[in-house]
Parts: structure tokens; sequence; C-alpha cells
């Protein structure tokens, strides 16, 4: 054998032994999305389960509860965080003090977000629901009827009610919306509509409809035959006769998709409503109040009993 193909043999018989004394080829470390959260209410696990489909996989997802495991905030500074993603208000104000990543925030108001003295989020996905999609969700669920009140929180920021009654005048019905500033005159701020709408549409607002103040708006709803319209499932399973709400599954999904765009080096910064809303009906409570409404079948209907 030539000295040149005796070179070329050996070369081939060490090459195997040069992979093997390198090692095995190790896989890139994901990058890290914590998920912050602070209840384990129905909606919430629900947006934490959208995260997920929405961020996909080649991606490491800690789930922080600060309500059980307070502990773990400390967590919400680590430097390998590559993004925080917050369920909720207080979930957003704990990662706002503590966090330095990329922060995307859902389950919260369009308000909330300009919270003062709060690090805005980098990116959010709010769970305000165009009046156009709720006033055709309502439609469905109470068909023929035109005339709509609104209870509403004079110190939310939101459209003037002259935008909202034309809002409500292209979709072919009336509004009439009142103000009511506290929780102890939401009553009264109800019964005000009683004779002049055929049912009432409550916005999101943690500080006029809680668990101390549904209860009494059900009951005068039931005994002044008004119909409520709330803005959650549970508000519907409370009473309410329907619901537009959005879908939360989604909006978990919207979050993560945007999550992972700041994880591809784009830098999003945006501010997402919900793209796609639920309707729902209680016909219980509509058979009490002399109400037919959409059964169980009805296409793209939640009913809630």
């Amino acid at each position: 054998m030539s000295d040149c193909a005796f070179a070329i043999a050996l070369l081939a018989a060490l090459a195997p032994l040069g992979a093997a004394a390198a090692g095995p080829t190790l896989p890139a470390e994901q990058p890290v999305v914590m998920i912050v959260t602070t209840s384990a209410v129905e909606a919430f696990a629900e947006a934490i389960e959208g995260v997920r489909r929405g961020l996909g996989s080649g991606v490491k997802v800690v789930v922080v509860d600060l309500a059980a495991r307070p502990a773990e905030r400390g967590q919400l500074s680590g430097k390998d965080v590559a993004v925080l993603l917050t369920i909720g208000n207080q979930a957003m104000d704990e990662a706002a003090q503590l966090g330095s990543a990329p922060m995307v925030a859902t389950m919260v108001l369009r308000a909330d977000l300009a919270a003062p003295g709060r690090r805005a989020p980098s990116s959010a996905v709010v769970l305000d629901v165009a009046l156009a999609d709720v006033l055709a969700g309502l439609s469905r669920v109470f068909p023929g009827k035109t005339r709509v009140g609104m209870i509403r929180n004079p110190d939310q920021r939101g459209a003037p009610a002259a935008a909202l009654e034309a809002q409500a005048k292209a979709a072919g019905m009336t509004l009439k919306a009142v103000e009511c500033p506290r929780p102890e005159k939401l009553l009264n701020a109800f019964l005000s509509l009683r004779d002049l709408v055929d049912f009432v549409w409550c916005p999101p607002d943690a500080t006029l409809y809680n668990g101390t103040t549904v209860k009494p708006l059900i009951l005068a709803s039931l005994e002044n035959r008004l119909p409520v319209a709330g803005f959650s499932a549970s508000f519907v399973r409370a009473g309410a006769a329907a619901g537009v709400y959005p879908d939360y599954l989604e909006v978990g999904a919207q979050a993560g998709e945007l999550a992972r765009k700041y994880l591809g080096g784009a830098n999003p910064a945006v501010i997402e409503n919900p793209r796609k809303v639920r309707v729902a009906s209680n016909p219980r409570v509509a058979r009490l109040l002399g109400l037919r409404m959409p059964s169980r079948g009805e296409p793209g209907i939640v009913v809630i009993e």
C-alpha cells in the first residue's frame, strides 16, 4: 500500500474515534416563559391552557402561582426568564415590580394598563369586548329586543355616552347609559332603567359587580322582570339571563403567540382585543322572567343553568 493510500485509510479509521471523543451534541437550551398567576378560578385556568397552546413547542414553561406559593415571587426576577406572561391584575402588578423581562399581560381590562406608577406591559391581550360584538351577541339571546340599558362606572375610562349610543344605533338598537360611581348606588341605577329598556348590560367592572352586589342585583332583576346581561360565565351562573364574554382559551392563545414573537426577536408592543367571544344564555332564569331564549343545541350559544 502506498504512503498516500495508507494515510487515507488511517484517517477513515480514526474519524469515528474523533467523533466519539468530542461527545454527543447537546441541544440548545430552551427559552423560559414564566406564567404568573394569582388565582385558581376557571377562567384563569382556561387562559393558561391557551397560553401553552399559543407558545407551542420548544419553550420551557414555568407557572408561578403567587396565591398558592407566594414564596416563589422571587423567581420573577430570574435572569433566565425570557418573557413574563401575567394572568390578571395582581400578577401584572407583581411582575411589573419584580421582573425585568418583557411582559405580556392578559386577563385584564384596557383601563387597568394605565394605572399610574406601574411599569406598563410590553404587550397585552385585554378582555374588553367591543360594544358592537356585545350587542350582536345579545340580539341572538333577546330576539326582537332593541332597547338596551347599560350601567357603567364614570371612573372607568371609556367611550363617551354619545359614541356608545351611536354604535348601538348602527346595530339597530337604542342605548340608555346610566352612570354609577359606587357599588352602593348599583340598585338605584338599575331600577332607574325599569320600563325604559328591555334588558340591562353590565360591562366588566370589579368595583361595581362583585360577590356583595351581584346577588341583590339578580333579585331585583327577577322581582322587576328586567333581564340582566353579564360579562362572564360565572355572572350568568349567578342568575343573569345572558352573557357575552371573551373566549378565555383563545385569549390565552393570543397572549402565548405574542410571547412567541418576543422569543423570535420581534417587539410587537401591541394591545389586542379578544378575537373570539362567547354568548351564553340561562334558560332557567329566562323562564322566571317570562322570556323565551335559545335552548341547548343552538349553534354558537353556551347554555348555563
